[in-house]
């Protein structure tokens, strides 16, 4: 404006000025490169003399400040940040196993009939899966496991029952009121007088006559007697003891006793020689009492019990009755016999008692049906159950700590069920208990006071200066017993399985198959404490990335898709299985750099149970019989991919200044219509 006026007007120092600005702007080219730049100047300045401030302009300036800072401060961050998205794809992947990885515990089961099988929808079947397969008792009591298999124990002494007087047959030793020293000898010289010489007494070195002809008679246990060489350097008396005993109870097997009322009868209608229980309590007493007690719990609606039973009275015959029957006739206290006497009457209840064998071994029988309270006690599920109580403690006239807490733990019997396996693992366990004895057998069927037990007081010729039992492993109890407990199971492990829909499924069963189980008395409340897919588990803080950043509010996530299920059940009646039906899709989840990727299942999960069982799943199918917990497994055909994504640069300053320019642009439009509508009602024209 003031240049306008000095050329319109002439000012005298016109052509002055114009020299001056000349000298200044340089060549006239420049000059007219700087017009031509001014001239499509999108930006014309207006003097700020013709401009003026408003109030209305100022609020709206600060507001539209504070809009700017705050939408530049989220934009950086969103930078900084990074970002997912979410792709789903057909599932291409070319791994065609898939690993199964479970750990469930089983509060009412114990470990020894516990297995886990895998079947697939292709029909391969893995039954008992033991590969990478963990069973571990849970124990809450303050015992450990001796070397021996005893039960050290760290709680309070009890008095033997024989001091407390639940039997009345308390010493074997001592004199009776009925003029026999002993309730063994009585029960063996009760019987008819055919059955023994009274006037044949062997001479020293003389056999019996049930040894004279053994291996003709019995070539059978030729090679039993073979595999009693584990034992070196046994004295030539409890060899033939051993043999004898045996030959006696094969005799007593062909025998039928029919017109002989003190052979006692099981109720398979076969001759009896075990002993009978008929309570929880008598078990326990009689663990306190013998060193090893052998039972077998039994239901006479079991086939395999029926089969087995004839087995095992001859085994209960050879060391309740025929051990001794010819320890008898080897020290001359009655003549040799002529036929295998009846078996002693343990049976009876007013003369069981008395008649209880001395020595370190009872044979024993509980009948489940008749007594299911004792057998809901130890956990029966399936017949014949042949468990071990082994007492290294136990003493006849002498009160000493309980070493046994029955109904918390048991050694299972898990060899084999002919009667020379389960008398050799008997002698074995014996043998365990006297090391360096080479006449344990007469140990096992004597007292304290009948002859020393202490290796310092016995005579030097019976004790060797190493173990009697070979170390070898056909020579140790350890590979025919297995030692658990009562308070359930905890199964944990993995297994592999073709990539296709299948189930895993949790039950009771017998590989040996030769048990019966009653699936009354299984219980399959359980906790799941973890059952995932995968070879790898997450991490806790890729759990939680994953929570947070895949599809869906992380809440309902939490309640219905998962990568880890964990969930307890209770069975509140009898023969109640379990279905869990799960659903798993492949979820893979790749860092920003590709170059950390890592892959888990997701899955939902839902649960039926009911008490009728079916099959489950197509071709080869599970018995249907028994209580079970299975997990039926479905793979979803997709894949989930979370990519991890960060905004570029580029992306980021289109963004800053579409932020600056638009809260501009809006704020000066704003401002516009402020001013329009405060002139017109100013002037009078705002209706």
């Amino acid at each position: 404006v003031r240049g306008y006026l000095e050329r319109e007007r002439g000012f005298p120092g016109d052509a002055a000025g114009r020299q001056s600005r000349s000298a200044r702007g340089g060549p006239p080219a420049m000059a007219k490169g700087r017009r031509t730049l001014r001239s499509v100047d999108y930006f014309r300045k207006v003097p700020r003399d013709l401009t003026e401030g408003s109030l209305s302009g100022g609020g709206i300036s600060i507001i539209a400040t504070g809009i700017m800072l705050l939408l530049v401060i989220g934009e950086v961050r969103g930078y900084l940040e990074k970002k997912t998205v979410t792709d789903v794809f057909a599932d291409t992947s070319n791994d065609g196993q898939l690993r199964i990885n479970f750990d469930v515990y089983f509060n009412e089961v114990s470990c020894e009939h516990l297995t886990v099988d895998v079947l697939d929808v292709i029909g391969n079947l893995k039954s008992n899966v033991t590969a990478n397969v963990k069973k571990l008792a849970k124990k809450t009591t303050n015992e450990r496991v001796g070397r021996y298999g005893d039960m050290v124990a760290k709680g309070e002494a009890r008095t033997s029952w024989l001091n407390m007087g639940i039997f009345s047959g308390s010493s074997l030793d001592q004199e009776n009121d009925d003029g026999y020293d002993g309730g063994h000898q009585r029960a063996l010289q009760g019987t008819d007088a055919p059955h023994y010489h009274s006037d044949h007494l062997l001479s020293k070195g003389e056999e019996s006559d049930f040894v004279k002809d053994w291996e003709t008679a019995h070539p059978d246990l030729v090679e039993w007697t073979k595999g009693l060489s584990v034992f070196k350097e046994l004295v030539d008396h409890d060899k033939q003891l051993i043999k004898s005993a045996m030959d006696l109870t094969l005799s007593w097997e062909q025998e039928k006793y029919e017109d002989d009322p003190a052979q006692k009868m099981t109720v398979y209608k076969g001759k009896q020689a075990s002993y009978d229980v008929t309570s929880s309590q008598e078990i326990k007493d009689l663990a306190d009492e013998y060193n090893i007690l052998l039972v077998d719990f039994h239901a006479p609606w079991c086939s395999h019990c029926i089969k087995f039973s004839p087995t095992w009275e001859k085994l209960a015959y050879y060391f309740n009755t025929a051990l001794h029957a010819m320890e008898e006739v080897y020290t001359g206290r009655t003549g040799d016999w002529t036929k295998a006497p009846p078996a002693i009457d343990l049976q009876t209840p007013q003369k069981k008692k008395e008649n209880l064998p001395k020595g370190k071994i009872l044979v024993a029988n509980v009948n489940c049906v008749k007594y299911q309270k004792i057998c809901k006690e130890h956990q029966i599920m399936g017949y014949p159950a042949i468990r071990v109580y082994k007492n290294r403690g136990a003493a006849h006239t002498s009160t000493h700590e309980t070493h046994i807490d029955m109904l918390t733990e048991y050694t299972a019997y898990t060899g084999g069920r002919s009667l020379t396996q389960m008398a050799h693992f008997l002698l074995t366990s014996i043998s365990e208990v006297y090391p360096k004895r080479k006449d344990f057998v007469s140990l096992l069927i004597s007292e304290e006071g009948d002859m020393p037990h202490s290796d310092e007081e016995a005579h030097p010729s019976v004790v060797s200066d190493t173990p009697v039992l070979q170390a070898t492993p056909e020579a140790s109890t350890a590979m025919n017993s297995q030692r658990h407990t009562m308070e359930g199971c905890r199964i944990t492990g993995f297994a592999d399985s073709s990539r296709v829909p299948g189930t895993v499924r949790f039950t009771v069963t017998d590989s040996r198959g030769d048990t019966t189980f009653d699936p009354t008395m299984v219980n399959m409340t359980h906790e799941v404490r973890s059952f995932w897919f995968g070879p790898h588990k997450l991490e806790p803080y890729m759990a939680e990335y994953l929570l947070k950043y895949n599809q869906g509010s992380p809440y309902e996530r939490s309640l219905k898709l998962v990568d880890d299920y964990k969930q307890a059940h209770r069975a509140t009646r009898a023969r109640l299985s379990y279905v869990h039906y799960v659903k798993t899709v492949m979820t893979s989840m790749m860092w920003q750099d590709n170059t950390n990727v890592f892959s888990t299942y997701e899955m939902s999960v839902n649960t039926n149970q009911f008490a009728e069982l079916g099959p489950l799943g197509g071709g080869p199918s599970f018995p249907a019989e028994l209580p079970s917990v299975a997990f039926k497994y479905d793979l979803s055909p997709v894949q989930i991919v979370i990519r991890e994504e960060r905004e570029t640069l580029f992306r980021f300053l289109v963004n800053l200044c579409a932020i600056l320019g638009g809260v501009y642009t809006v704020a000066s439009m704003l401002d516009g219509l402020i001013s329009t509508v405060a002139f017109k009602a100013r002037v009078g024209k705002l209706g």
